[in-house]
């Protein structure tokens, strides 16, 4: 039966070619960060410019996402895929070349950024086309939930292939693969114009920006909230499993969250719902808020992987229904940037929280850092009310119409 539900999003031509072309460019999105990491690490043995370089690049990449994404909406995939394609590979070859060359390492940071900037947010261009193949269908939801598996699938491989090229052969190789895979996608989704969504009209005045529109502050608010439950869980669990002489444990115990995200998100996708987009994104807002106090019941490894695994259990539905309601937010004309703010409020979330819960660990143990997760889980709850008392006294259909351009 949940077969069924997931094999119906792809009856609609040409959605099976898109969604495995997004698949293949987005691997790296998981990738680059420990693989920066990794290159200069393995090669020096310190981690401050390491971590210095893998920031630059998180935040360069939430710079660039709606930058490009406007673009995207105005001038259409087809005409941005290829020259920020070409222009990400081009920064990773010149970060190869640097580091094959040992130059000195703050020689880096320019390419690093201008990698970042220009990785285009293929998730929004996926979900961009799903909007499309699927408009105003049910299947729509179950889409957004594949996409969001698949993000999950990702995220627990990214790391994985990430570690074994770089240790084992290369950190210049993994990040050459990387680039490779991004490349692959981008001329295969480049090659079906029949699922890309149309430009905006030649001639036709520029729209408003997305972020113009009623609620998309306070849901990419809440996003930032979010990038800094999933950075600061990350770090703590791996900062736990440390301080119980446990390091080479910290794979799994994230795997478990990913995997707990990912079942839910399978599961949240095979199912019709009667609730509208807002009511569940305020529940689910409330619920992923609750989870992480959780964290507080480990007392040991084992118990530490649990405690993830339910915590996972909140990310994916919420993610989804995030995603769903930019699409209801924000204009088909500014979708694309909408859906890439998204992900750019959850990449300042992840950057800042990264920051700040490292040295809690470090000073005051894992357990007090704990409470980074917690806050920033109470304030996706916050702002989930919030926006939900903002949008709810227009009916859901009428949410674009209501939205307008805050004065």
């Amino acid at each position: 039966m949940i077969l069924n539900t997931y094999r119906a999003v792809f009856r609609a031509p040409g959605t099976a070619a898109f969604c495995a072309a997004g698949f293949v460019m987005r691997i790296p999105i998981a990738i680059y960060p420990l693989g920066l990491v990794l290159l200069i690490s393995t090669r020096t043995g310190h981690y401050g410019f390491a971590g210095l370089l893998a920031g630059t690049y998180v935040y360069a990449n939430g710079l660039g996402n709606p930058v490009l994404a406007r673009l995207v909406d105005r001038y259409g995939q087809s005409r941005v895929l290829f020259p920020a394609t070409a222009v990400h590979m081009a920064g990773v070859a010149v970060i190869c070349i640097l580091a094959e060359a040992d130059s000195p390492q703050w020689t880096l940071l320019f390419p690093t950024a201008v990698c970042g900037f220009a990785y285009l947010s293929v998730g929004s261009l996926v979900r961009a086309r799903w909007s499309m193949a699927l408009a105003g269908r049910p299947e729509l939801t179950t889409a957004y939930s594949l996409e969001s598996t698949l993000d999950e699938v990702i995220f627990t491989a990214g790391p994985l292939i990430a570690t074994v090229v770089a240790t084992q052969v290369s950190g210049v190789l993994g990040l050459a693969l990387a680039a490779v895979f991004v490349g692959t996608g981008a001329v295969w989704l480049r090659r079906q114009h029949e699922t890309e969504p149309p430009p905006l009209p030649k001639g036709a005045s520029r729209h408003a920006s997305a972020m113009r529109h009623r609620g998309m502050t306070l849901l990419i608010l809440a996003a930032v909230g979010m990038g800094g439950v999933f950075a600061s869980a990350e770090v703590t669990m791996v900062a736990y499993c440390g301080q119980h002489h446990a390091t080479s444990a910290s794979g799994a115990v994230l795997a478990a969250m990913a995997f707990g995200s990912a079942v839910a998100g399978f599961g949240y996708g095979s199912r019709p719902w009667r609730a509208g987009m807002l009511r569940r994104f305020r529940l689910q807002a409330i619920v992923f808020g609750a989870l992480p106090v959780l964290f507080l019941a480990a007392v040991n490894v084992p118990v530490l992987a649990l405690c993830a695994f339910v915590v996972g259990l909140g990310i994916a539905p919420l993610l989804i229904t995030a995603f769903g309601l930019v699409e209801q937010i924000v204009p088909g004309g500014a979708l694309t940037e909408g859906m890439a703010w998204l992900i750019t409020g959850i990449s300042v979330g992840f950057g800042a929280a990264s920051a700040l819960v490292g040295r809690i660990a470090d000073t005051s143990g894992a357990r007090v850092a704990f409470s980074v997760t917690i806050g920033s889980g109470v304030l996706v709850a916050g702002l989930g009310l919030a926006l939900y008392q903002a949008l709810s006294h227009q009916p859901e259909p009428q949410l674009i119409a209501a939205g307008g351009v805050q004065p």
